[in-house]
């Protein structure tokens, strides 16, 4: 193997026209910093012009080389920060009286990074990790990090793109700037691939944004997927003329979940005026608040542990038990809770409809206004259970857009954000560049 063929190896250059010599090879201090530099020469016949497109080989010559040889970065070699120090032919055109420079495919015109590095920071850009770990590790700047992200994304053109038959739809928190505090997020239900990301979850933006789909795409919407907030609704029915709307079961459970959570708080401040007695209940009441919170179908009746606040070995249901012996009204609260849940279980909507239309006077209001949402919603609720879509999936992809928001530090802008989602989550919408 030739000593410029073993360099190419080392550095992983594709181009033909670059040549190294013995004593290519030194180290030098860059940016207070000891780099690996190799010194190359570009050099080839030139085909065309590039200004004026003359093709005649005896108008264009050799016309020696750049005064001052390109620094480009490369990726690191032995954990060492890498540089090609490249010495450029020149050539000058008879034809139309102007000089050009030899290019090559290490390297875009102009620029001081090399694509292999372009397309590693690309790499790790689909990453949940930072832009300034990022700009760290390929010892770039955060600038040269952003300039990767706009010239690898490929923006969508909503009026080409086709909507899925089933639509699932959620809201999360991005950044300080957002109108309406929350983004609008959108999914499809069957595939389970983003579909993309808008700034605002209002109505009269969502309005905005779908009307650019074509008609013919909102009419092959089936299926809606989304929480309890009424805009959704709104939309739907506005919007998607075939659609039906499918509570999200999630939500539906957590809103009966907040309903008791929030009876039994309520209760506890009222025991704990009461006394010693009153106090003693208060504090087994918020100890063991998770296990009212817990479905009774998941509670464990066989192992039993020493429990000190009670001085006895009980299993999780004695502790139950014994909790709702402390107050009739949240007894009557927690059976209507696990009925709600087991009916869920069991995707059960006939229990579900008596449930919702039952009277629940003795209870506080806030089951009276719990009661009142589901029976508005109690056909999105029914579609729930006779269709096996839910907005799971989606909730994840929220869950994981968190924690690419902390780890990132928090985005400024809602652009740049969204570019983030779509590299890290979304599906593959590189522009690569075919050179590279």
């Amino acid at each position: 193997m030739s000593h410029t063929n073993f360099i190419k190896e080392l550095l992983n250059i594709l181009d033909l026209n670059i040549t190294f010599n013995e004593q290519c090879f030194t180290k030098e201090r860059i940016n207070e910093r000891i780099c690996m530099v190799f010194s190359g020469t570009l050099d080839y016949k030139a085909q065309s012009c590039p200004h004026c497109a003359c093709t005649e080989s005896t108008k264009l010559i050799r016309w020696g080389f750049v005064h001052k040889p390109a620094l480009i970065l490369l990726n690191d070699v032995s954990d060492y920060t890498a540089y090609l120090r490249l010495k450029k032919r020149r050539f000058f055109c008879h034809e139309c009286q102007r000089t050009f420079v030899a290019q090559s495919s290490v390297v875009d015109k102009g620029c001081s990074l090399s694509r292999k590095v372009k397309l590693s920071i690309a790499q790790h850009l689909t990453r949940v990790t930072s832009m300034t770990e990022i700009a760290r590790q390929k010892n770039v700047s955060v600038s040269s990090v952003y300039r990767v992200l706009y010239q690898f994304h490929q923006p969508k053109k909503i009026g080409q793109l086709v909507l899925p038959e089933v639509l699932c739809v959620d809201e999360f928190k991005s950044v300080k700037q957002v109108s309406g505090a929350m983004s609008f997020i959108m999914m499809d239900g069957q595939t389970h691939q983003l579909i993309d990301v808008v700034e605002n979850r209002q109505l009269h933006a969502l309005e905005k944004y779908f009307l650019r789909y074509s008609y013919e795409a909102r009419q092959a919407v089936k299926f809606v997927v989304c929480d309890l907030y009424r805009p959704y609704f709104t939309l739907t029915k506005k919007l998607f003329p075939n659609a039906q709307l499918i509570a999200d079961r999630f939500h539906v459970v957590q809103l009966m979940s907040r309903s008791f959570l929030s009876h039994r708080i309520q209760r506890m401040k009222d025991l704990r005026q009461k006394g010693l007695d009153g106090q003693r209940k208060y504090r087994h009441l918020k100890k063991y608040w998770k296990l009212l919170q817990k479905s009774q179908t998941h509670l464990n009746e066989q192992k039993r542990h020493w429990r000190p606040s009670f001085r006895a070995h009980l299993t999780e249901s004695d502790i139950v038990d014994r909790l709702l012996t402390y107050d009739e009204e949240l007894k009557r609260g927690y059976t209507l809770y696990q009925e709600f849940l087991y009916a869920f279980q069991t995707k059960n909507h006939e229990v579900i409809s008596e449930l919702i239309h039952g009277n629940y006077t003795d209870l506080p209001e806030i089951y009276q206004t719990t009661l009142r949402t589901l029976k508005k919603i109690q056909p999105e609720i029914i579609h729930a259970f006779v269709q096996p879509y839910s907005n799971g999936p989606l909730e994840s992809l929220n869950n994981r857009i968190k924690v690419l928001k902390r780890n990132a530090y928090g985005f400024r802008s809602f652009y740049n954000f969204k570019l983030r989602i779509h590299l890290c989550f979304g599906q593959t919408l590189f522009q690569c560049n075919q050179k590279a």
